[in-house]
Parts: structure tokens; sequence; C-alpha cells
């Protein structure tokens, strides 16, 4: 028997794609009152509501690339980072646009948000993985 553990490649590329998103800015908002207009970027560092859950992601997504023996724990931490993804990436929309528009700023996304669908689609595609793993270890105890 032999189970191709692409999941964890995909689960590995996720926290690459969180960490990177961590680092860099995450949009941009021009101060519209002032009268030469600012331009300032949006850390995740700074904005701890966003930070919090991406570290969140990030630890629960390192520890779910150490529970191979456990496939169903793995599936269903992999479930709950899947979550957490995709709320933080309705966080991210909500404090550029509906919290930015409140303080008449004018809010842009920057190039990197695209880190977080891409970690969402890993993680979707790890899931895929460990159901197929699931099924042919089932598959196997059927023939014995």
């Amino acid at each position: 028997m032999q189970i191709q553990r692409i999941q964890t490649l995909y689960i590995f590329l996720s926290i690459i794609a969180m960490a990177i998103f961590v680092v860099v800015p995450y949009g941009e908002v021009i101060d519209l009152t002032a009268d030469p207009q600012v331009s300032t970027s949006l850390y995740t560092m700074s904005e701890y509501g966003i930070l919090i859950p991406a570290g969140a992601v990030i630890i629960l997504l390192l520890t779910d690339m150490f529970l191979f023996r456990n496939m169903p724990l793995q599936r269903t931490v992999l479930v709950i980072c899947l979550m957490l993804t995709l709320a933080l990436i309705a966080t991210v929309c909500f404090a550029l646009y509906k919290q930015a528009e409140a303080e008449g700023l004018d809010a842009h996304f920057s190039v990197w948000d695209i880190l977080l669908p891409i970690a969402a689609f890993l993680e979707i595609l790890a899931v895929k993985g460990i159901n197929h793993d699931i099924k042919l270890l089932n598959s196997y105890n059927r023939l014995r």
C-alpha cells in the first residue's frame, strides 16, 4: 500500500502563504480629508484583529502538518484552519472598506491579498488529499 502525502506539501505551501501575508502590507488607505492626500500602507502586524486569526491559522497548520498518523483529526484541524482563513478574508475586506469608509478614507487592496485565497485553496486541496487517503485505507481494510 502506498499513500501519497501531497497534502503535506499543500499544508506547507499554505503556511508559507500565510506567513508572507503577515509580513507584507495588506492594503493602502488614502486620506481624502487632508489637503495633500496622504497614502498609508496597512500592515497585519499593527492590526490585532487580523494578526491574531492569521497567527492562529499558522500555528494550527504547523501542528496539522505533524498529525499525519491520525487522519480524521488532521482533517478536522484543517477544516478549522479553512474556516479561520475564510473569516480572515472577510475581516480584511471589512477592515479595508467598511471601516475605512466610515473614517473618510479611500481604501485599496494590495497585490499581496491574493495570498489569502491561495492559502484557502491549498487548504481545500489538502482536505481532498486527506479524504482520498482515508478512502484508500478503508478500501484496503475491506480487502483484509
